[in-house]
């Protein structure tokens, strides 16, 4: 007699189940890889597929918010300002400031085609790691340097060895720290942890600092650097005579006023003497250009204008001061001759003195020219009017 439907239940029922669930396993197993194909990268995972292409299913995780793009790998975090990413392939993250108002705790976030999450790299104590050597580039001054690294000029003075008299000259190479403070070499038997306490900075301030992962890691001669708050430049490292005042070939100072007629027409300024070598630039401490090859050069009137100064003014030697008008006038200082007379009228580039050493200079090296541009009576920067 044959089974019944009932009967066949009744001696299968086990074997329907296990053939009902690896049906259901096989379904599920043959989704995942077609949400898998979908993916654009071998770093983008399942999770992304299926939250990227079933939006509905999280719409709290499409907020909006300011971000900041950088490369990454999986595993990795490079900030944007490295410029490039160092790896041949990777995905581009992005980290959101997206914080819950009610928490006060910041959320992932998913925002077009990436996944959106706090970045680890996008903090405060992120530093540049190691020391950089840069190239001294005409109208450099220390200030300018520290300033475009983010670091105090007094860093760049004692690690180089400067001082308050100390000049920098155009392709002079100077060693940058990666953040204010010293370099400290490793002495035998030296510990991070007694490094730290010396200079009264924490462990992981000298670990951060120095790209370190673990105290251990640092050997006698390794050359570390101590982040501070600010450093101070030891005084009385150069002697007082490295400045001299030479007062042979002065000449009387002549002055004179421009006559009420003279206005001066539009101010064109041209280099003032054939070299291009800028020996020291414009700061709050220099205030003007100091240019020279160590050769008594030709110096040349900048633009049209009426002498007011010729002669000798303290610390500047053998000067002149040319009104131009429009509230400009230049200042050429430590001449060795001059060939105009205050109340004479001078055309662009007419010859007008000879660059010397006159006034304080630093030495018998100090053959230069300092060159000053004053607008309405206050010194400018005259890279500002004119380049070399």
């Amino acid at each position: 007699m044959p089974l019944s439907l009932r009967d066949y239940v009744a001696r299968f029922s086990l074997e329907f189940v296990v053939v009902t669930i690896a049906l259901f396993a096989l379904v599920i197993n043959v989704s995942l890889i077609n949400h898998a194909n979908l993916l654009e990268t071998n770093d983008q995972s399942v999770i992304f597929s299926f939250l990227k292409n079933n939006p509905a299913l999280n719409t709290a995780l499409f907020s909006q918010n300011n971000t900041t793009t950088i490369l990454a790998k999986s595993d990795q975090w490079v900030t944007s300002a490295l410029g490039q990413s160092p790896f041949s392939s990777g995905i581009v993250l992005a980290s959101s400031t997206n914080t819950n108002t009610t928490t006060g705790s910041v959320n992932p976030t998913i925002q077009d085609n990436v996944i959106m999450k706090t970045n680890p790299a996008d903090t405060n104590n992120f530093m540049r790691h190691g020391e950089t050597v840069y190239e001294v580039a005409s109208g450099d001054s220390i200030i300018s340097i520290a300033s475009s690294f983010g670091i105090s000029p007094q860093t760049i003075m004692i690690e180089n060895k400067l001082d308050q008299n100390s000049t920098i000259r155009p392709g002079q190479k100077l060693t940058i720290l990666p953040t204010t403070g010293v370099t400290h070499t490793v002495k035998s038997g030296e510990t991070v942890s007694q490094i730290a306490a010396n200079y009264k900075v924490t462990e992981d301030d000298i670990l951060d600092a120095n790209d370190l992962e673990l105290p251990d890691s640092i050997i006698p001669g390794d050359n570390l650097v101590i982040p501070l708050a600010s450093v101070n430049v030891p005084t009385g490292t150069r002697p007082a005579s490295s400045y001299t005042t030479t007062t042979s070939g002065q000449i009387a100072l002549k002055q004179a006023t421009a006559p009420a007629s003279f206005i001066g027409g539009p101010v064109d300024f041209i280099w003032p003497t054939p070299v291009r070598t800028i020996t020291q630039g414009y700061s709050s401490r220099h205030t003007g250009l100091d240019i020279s090859d160590s050769k008594m050069e030709p110096i040349y009137a900048a633009a049209d204008g009426f002498v007011e100064i010729s002669g000798w003014q303290t610390g500047y030697g053998n000067t002149i001061v040319i009104n131009h008008g429009n509230g400009f006038k230049t200042r050429y200082g430590h001449a060795s001759e001059l060939f105009v007379s205050a109340g004479d009228k001078v055309v662009k580039g007419q010859n007008i003195a000879k660059q010397g050493r006159t006034g304080r200079v630093r030495g018998v090296t100090g053959i230069h020219l300092h060159f000053e541009i004053l607008k309405d009576g206050v010194r400018v920067n005259p890279l500002l009017y004119v380049k070399p």
